[in-house]
């Protein structure tokens, strides 16, 4: 390919915590990361190195950086080979995922025939988090990088805990069938977060590392990658509901420390209005990245449908009910006005006696209805703007 590399991906430790930060791709800086991600990817799996497939990395210029890395897996009589075609620029997070994608799926298809693995994403995703929060950040190299040494922090958990401060957990189901805002969207942090958390919590199993590994190796046998997860884990699970009530506890457990310190004042105003804020994409021009913004659910209310308004007024709801655990006593029943007025309206939308229009040239119902629910959160934010005041004053007269 013209102006592009291909390279043997060969086999070495240490990732970057600016994930959102874009890398400049050089052949040879990438082949060194690349040796770096596989020793730490077979370190956190308990393997040593038996590589058998080949990967091509192919930087090509012309690949608008926008665009996903493109993996391709070829299987020949003699095994499975894999070109992974990456832009010249892109994402440390996204970089990092590609390649983990590639590994796991080398790894899977080694005792496969003609079918191809199903790889899981919260896998993917969560072993690409749990590698970039656990090691140093030297992991993946920018040409002429240079680093300071009194500067390193491993972020662990932190990240993955400070997030789900904020937000409720999604469910194993939710997991295991991502949307496109999971994988690059506006819920891409949460599934992110969960994903490492789900990840770290098998790992904990006394027989983690053996059950994954015994996992991925059933992969190419089952049609989907359930049917590889509990026969592999059976010792843990029978059915799917039981990860479902494993994965629960696992994240209670793993909060639980957090839900007994209620929040102070001023963070109870910043998550109610994060939990009450919309965000949005705003696109100014099509040559242009769109921009990230923010709108008030009044705003969803009065100009979206109700198909459209649905996922941001359940990702509100559910962050609603996860702060009202945490939230200072002052805070709860504004909590709960706020979760009457969001839960009314969109049952109100979902219920299909309801006629949307009541007649040629006369105003609809959901007209009405939205100018009701706009002036109910309008007097909620009054009481709230009331609330951060005092609150944030009683709180700095407390001795």
């Amino acid at each position: 390919m013209a102006d592009s590399w291909a390279f043997l991906l060969v086999g070495h430790k240490n990732p970057s915590d600016t994930d959102e930060a874009s890398i400049r791709l050089e052949p040879s800086v990438l082949v060194v990361s690349c040796e770096r991600l596989k020793n730490l990817f077979l370190v956190e799996l308990g393997l040593d190195d038996q590589w058998q497939g080949s990967v091509n990395l192919m930087i090509n210029p012309a690949l608008d950086q926008e665009k996903r890395p493109r993996l391709t897996a070829i299987y020949c009589p003699n095994g499975w080979s894999y070109n992974l075609e990456l832009p010249k620029t892109l994402p440390t997070r996204l970089l990092v995922r590609a390649l983990v994608d590639t590994l796991f799926l080398e790894l899977a298809n080694r005792g496969a025939d003609s079918q191809c693995a199903e790889i899981p994403f919260w896998l993917v995703e969560g072993m690409s988090a749990q590698l970039q929060s656990f090691n140093l950040p030297t992991f993946i190299l920018q040409p002429s990088e240079q680093m300071s040494g009194n500067r390193v922090k491993l972020e662990g958990l932190d990240r993955v805990r400070n997030h789900l401060r904020r937000h409720a957990p999604l469910s194993f189901q939710e997991l295991s069938w991502p949307t496109e805002a999971d994988v690059d969207g506006a819920d891409s942090e949460l599934y992110r977060s969960c994903s490492q958390l789900f990840l770290e919590q098998l790992l904990q199993f006394n027989d983690g590392q053996r059950l994954l590994r015994e996992m991925l190796r059933q992969l190419p046998d089952h049609l989907n990658w359930q049917t590889a997860f509990l026969s592999a884990f059976r010792a843990h699970f029978q059915q799917l509901l039981d990860v479902e009530k494993w994965w629960g506890l696992s994240y209670v457990d793993f909060t639980k420390g957090d839900l007994a310190e209620p929040l102070m004042a001023e963070n109870c105003w910043k998550e109610l209005q994060d939990a009450l804020d919309v965000p949005v994409q705003v696109h100014f021009a099509a040559e242009h990245m769109p921009a990230e913004a923010k709108i008030t659910m009044q705003e969803v209310i009065a100009k979206w449908s109700p198909a459209d308004a649905t996922p941001a007024l359940e990702r509100s709801i559910d962050e609603l009910r996860f702060l009202h655990l945490r939230i200072s006593p002052e805070f709860r029943p504004l909590v709960d006005q706020y979760l009457k007025v969001l839960t009314g309206y969109l049952n109100t939308c979902r219920d299909p006696r309801v006629e949307w229009a009541s007649g040629k040239n006369r105003p609809s119902i959901l007209s009405f209805l939205k100018s009701d629910v706009a002036r109910q959160l309008d007097a909620l934010d009054k009481q709230r703007s009331t609330l951060r005041i005092t609150g944030i004053t009683t709180a700095a007269i407390t001795p």
